[in-house]
């Protein structure tokens, strides 16, 4: 699994060395917790897929993080509800994501936050350690007590976006090369996701 020697891969300045390192170093890894996510994401009968980020789009600067998302659909996951580990330079996390891509239409926004709504109490619930960002293209997290805050902003604002679950900072004890525990750490947090998850999927 991960560990805080990998987060190196940020420090290379250019696109073709950072790209290189993510695809060696970092993709394989996304790939092993995919085969052990894969079977507990399936169990609801669903046909989910991993989607390794490939960052085709960048021309000049390299990618600040790269992910790996989970998603009920072999074509792409950014327009429904779907589960994303992924890497800054200074942690890693596993979110639930309601991305800015669900909103097709400006009347979107508005009933999308309604069915967020409907999930306060459930996030209200989760452990302490569980956070909120409101961009997965940015370095950021925001207490769940924010999650009503949140919400409302996503209904207005066309970036705005909704990510629950957890980071593990780069000097987590999770990190390190002794540590066989980050794997059932991730699992579990994808397990007190999943009912989140179900909940927007119906």
């Amino acid at each position: 699994m991960f560990q805080k020697s990998d987060f190196t891969v940020f420090d290379d300045p250019t696109l073709e060395g950072r790209m290189d390192k993510i695809r060696q170093i970092i993709d394989p890894k996304f790939e092993d917790f995919a085969k052990a996510a894969l079977p507990i994401l399936n169990a609801d009968g669903r046909p989910w897929v991993a989607h390794v980020a490939k960052h085709k789009m960048r021309k000049v600067n390299p990618p600040e993080n790269t992910w790996v998302a989970f998603a009920p659909n072999k074509r792409g996951y950014k327009m429904e509800p779907h589960f994303e580990l992924g890497m800054w330079d200074d942690h890693l996390y596993l979110y639930l994501a309601i991305e800015e891509n669900m909103k097709k239409t400006k009347a979107d926004g508005p009933v999308i936050a309604k069915q967020l709504d409907r999930l306060a109490n459930e996030v209200r619930a989760l452990p302490d350690d569980f956070v909120l960002s409101n961009d997965h293209m940015q370095n950021n997290a925001h207490p769940l007590d924010e999650y009503a805050e949140t919400v409302t902003r996503y209904g207005k604002v066309k970036a705005a976006e909704v990510l629950i679950g957890r980071q593990i900072p780069i000097d987590s004890p999770f990190l390190n090369k002794q540590s066989d525990q980050l794997l059932s750490f991730l699992l579990d947090t994808l397990k007190q996701l999943l009912p989140l998850y179900e909940e927007l999927a119906q």
